[in-house]
């Protein structure tokens, strides 16, 4: 059991505790956090919603795929596998919102996919709002996936295909209008994001491109940061979070949002730094793609430490769970985990999915139409795709960011191998 990593515990806590908004991410998934561990009874409520998520997910999505017989086998199978051998059990036993776009994109599926009424269709509905309020880069994976899977699956009729449309775009529409009223009513505006701009001005700085950009528009621009133009940190994370960083002499995350924007949107309208963006989004995909990893950094007694944010607010807000964090295992309570078999054993998972994937949709099938478990294979390797892209792209390169929802891909080759 993983409580959470870094910095990301801080706000969640304080948004399920303390009914703070925090700026640089969503103040939902503290709401998911105060009600699953019922107003902060247990923290293992958390764990153990997620848990159910992933498990009624895999079980449905079998069911679906695989005769009566074979579907409750096939997901006990893939559970096991998966829970011991990808990110999947990893990031449903955190408090962090990441095993959310694993759990969407297989919504997701169902919601297009599946024989279901209309009571199964809205909790899939449901569960795709849910997802993209509890982590904001699924507002772009989970449509993109869907659309994908839109093009690629069995098709009955053009009537079932417009009705597909209809429940995805109102998804859709429901997460993101209703994140801007769900934002207004608790934070007093209307809004998707408040931090976008220093994210992607990080992201500016990690390609190279912030500095020369500077160079060449400070002399009529006269933005605040160019006084900063020769300190400039080496990479976003620092930029972000360091106490001396420029953002911080300027006057916070909020105080620069029209600079930063002006900056961010001119980057985006000049073609030679358009193409810099471009070419930088490739490379960083294809880097994010090869970031075969889920346990990295994670073999510390930093975590130990009493001003370490999980530390802090593991005690003051749940002192009951306080003697257990100290006690785990991944934290030094009883001796260091060795965090290197996890890592390994994902890898040869992954390698090994991959094989076999690639085999699947090599096969000569002579029904025109794809059968669900190409099917399947297929949307697991686009929507793995496509999340790396989205947060390479407006993000860093972060091995969670392909761990979260990679495990789908050795899911849809277990169903395939059932189905054959």
């Amino acid at each position: 059991f993983y409580y959470s990593e870094k910095m990301f515990v801080l706000n969640f806590f304080k948004s399920a505790f303390e009914g703070y908004v925090p700026f640089d991410r969503p103040y939902w998934y503290g709401v998911f956090v105060r009600l699953t561990s019922l107003g902060g009874i247990s923290l293992w409520g958390v764990v153990m919603a997620q848990s159910l998520l992933c498990g009624s997910y895999v079980l449905r999505i079998s069911t679906l795929a695989l005769p009566s017989h074979k579907a409750e086998y096939a997901a006990l199978v893939s559970c096991a596998l998966l829970t011991a051998g990808t990110g999947l059990g990893w990031y449903a036993g955190q408090l962090i919102p990441d095993i959310f776009t694993g759990i969407g994109l297989l919504a997701v599926y169902l919601l297009l996919q599946g024989r279901n009424g209309p009571f199964l269709r809205a909790f899939d509905g449901l569960i795709i709002v849910a997802a993209c309020w509890m982590h904001l880069s699924n507002l772009l994976i989970l449509p993109l996936a869907g659309m994908l899977l839109l093009t690629v699956g069995r098709r009955s009729s053009s009537m079932a295909v417009r009705k597909q449309l209809s429940w995805l775009g109102l998804s859709i529409a429901l997460a993101w209008g209703g994140l801007a009223l769900a934002n207004r009513v608790v934070d007093g505006k209307a809004y998707i994001s408040r931090s976008g701009h220093v994210f992607l001005l990080g992201r500016m700085i990690d390609l190279g491109m912030l500095r020369p950009y500077l160079e060449e528009h400070c002399a009529t621009q006269h933005f605040g940061l160019c006084a900063y133009m020769d300190s400039l940190p080496s990479n976003s994370s620092t930029f972000l979070w360091d106490a001396d960083s420029p953002i911080s002499k300027e006057g916070g995350w909020e105080a620069t949002k029209e600079e930063y924007d002006k900056i961010v949107r001119g980057s985006l309208t000049e073609p030679r730094y358009l193409l810099w963006h471009a070419r930088g989004s490739l490379v960083s995909t294809c880097e994010q793609l090869c970031t075969w990893e889920i346990c990295l950094g994670l073999q510390t007694n930093w975590y130990r430490v009493h001003y370490c944010p999980p530390y802090v607010m593991i005690a003051q807000h749940m002192p009951n769970e306080l003697e257990s964090y100290l006690g785990s295992l991944q934290n030094g309570g009883r001796g260091e985990l060795d965090m290197r078999w996890p890592d390994n054993v994902y890898r040869l998972v992954l390698a090994l999915s991959l094989i076999a994937a690639a085999w699947f949709l090599l096969r000569k099938e002579r029904n025109a139409r794809v059968p669900m478990a190409r099917t399947l294979i297929i949307f697991s390797f686009g929507a793995i795709i496509i999340g790396a892209w989205v947060c390479a792209t407006l993000s860093v390169v972060d091995s969670r960011y392909l761990s979260r929802d990679a495990w789908l891909l050795p899911l849809a080759v277990v169903l395939a191998c059932a189905r054959t």
